[in-house]
């Protein structure tokens, strides 16, 4: 990684960047492999980078990468954080996938489940009737949960 790059991702830790800085970002990735993004996306999750997200958006686009990413940064989110994971994932994944990976690593330390409910309805259009029901089956199991 060149070290403008590098210097950028770790001012990204304190502050936003300028369009034109996460421009410099973007352009890098976009011209290495993506199994290169990923590892440097991962890291910047680490970090905890203000624009990890944005990024990862723009870059990564096979399901794989998308998913272990998800995986790993929905892992790492809080209450409010959930929502730009989910706004991450949910198009490129689909929502019955993302529902499945959330009952998949969802556990009574990270509790998943109970932050993604809260933020799930938003990405739902009215007439998802499916969707509105996956939704419920997993409102049910929080309320089932030992609190």
């Amino acid at each position: 990684m060149n070290a403008r790059v590098q210097q950028l991702i770790q001012i990204s830790t304190y502050r936003s960047l300028t369009s034109q800085e996460e421009k410099v970002i973007l352009d890098y990735l976009k011209s290495i492999p993506e199994v290169a993004v990923y590892e440097i996306i991962k890291s910047m999750v680490e970090q905890k980078s203000l624009v990890t997200i944005v990024i990862a958006k723009k870059v990564l686009h096979k399901k794989d990468y998308v998913t272990k990413m998800f995986s790993y940064g929905v892992l790492e989110s809080n209450a409010q954080s959930i929502k730009l994971w989910l706004d991450f994932a949910i198009p490129k994944l689909g929502f019955k996938s993302v529902v499945k990976l959330i009952e998949d690593l969802n556990n009574d330390s990270n509790r998943l489940i109970e932050k993604a409910v809260y933020w799930l309805p938003l990405f739902i259009s009215e007439n998802e009737n499916r969707s509105w029901n996956l939704l419920e089956k997993l409102r049910e199991k929080v309320k089932c949960s030992p609190i």
